[in-house]
């Protein structure tokens, strides 16, 4: 699980082997061990004598496989609800943060880099921020990817979806608001664009993370105003 992947792959028993890791961890793996084809997607992967799980509460998702492997989905789906969990969660898609690069070097491109997450809402083309690194198109893209590790376009749509979390999980703001704020001014692009980027859609994620809604009904409740408690019909 997570970390301790490496020292599983430092054996070298995940050569040409499919293996996860917890995604900030993933990159650092796939560079120390060329071999083992990373896949950062995944919460766990069973390959059948070895099995490899992503962070530290993937342990629960990683039991559970191995319940549904020796005991059967039935088995699986009661422990589950024993232990208070879901059934194993298939990809991470939904927890990985975009951390962008910053310390590479290229200060041409981390001024870029800075200019884009300041104007996250206004349209952005990729002669457009060549023109204003003073550089051309097929150069500042290279240089782009080099420093970043995404292209151009890439890296704004990253940028700009992680703002949507962030609005999703701190504000109650409507979705349509917060795709225009981030730059989409088509809504159902952006729903699209994020549940390909997080698995789930944006009202889904807010459901799941948004904070906010509970902190306005506490207030509400502090105000003197209890929160409506549905009733179950006498008999």
């Amino acid at each position: 699980m997570c970390a301790g992947v490496f020292v599983l792959a430092e054996t070298h028993l995940l050569d040409c082997r499919d293996a996860t890791t917890h995604w900030a961890f993933a990159e650092e793996l796939a560079r120390r061990y060329p071999k083992v084809r990373v896949d950062a997607s995944r919460m766990v992967i069973d390959d059948v004598d070895i099995m490899t799980a992503a962070g530290i509460l993937a342990w629960v998702d990683l039991g559970l496989t191995v319940v549904d492997r020796m005991l059967g989905p039935g088995v699986m789906l009661h422990t589950a609800r024993f232990v208070l969990a879901d059934p194993p969660r298939r990809r991470q898609s939904l927890y990985r943060e975009f951390t962008p690069r910053l310390q590479h070097g290229d200060t041409d491109i981390r001024e870029v880099q800075a200019r884009l997450h300041a104007c996250l809402r206004e349209p952005h083309s990729v002669e457009h921020l060549a023109r204003a690194a003073a550089m051309h198109p097929r150069t500042f893209q290279r240089r782009f990817k080099e420093a970043t590790g995404l292209t151009a376009t890439e890296y704004i749509q990253a940028a700009r979806i992680a703002k949507a979390r962030e609005l999703l999980e701190l504000t109650s703001e409507p979705v349509a608001q917060i795709s225009r704020s981030v730059g989409y001014l088509d809504v159902s692009n952006f729903r699209r664009l994020f549940q390909r980027a997080t698995g789930v859609t944006p009202s889904e994620y807010r459901r799941r993370f948004g904070i906010a809604a509970r902190v306005d009904r506490r207030e509400y409740s502090s105000a003197g105003q209890p929160a409506r408690i549905r009733s179950t019909p006498s008999r």
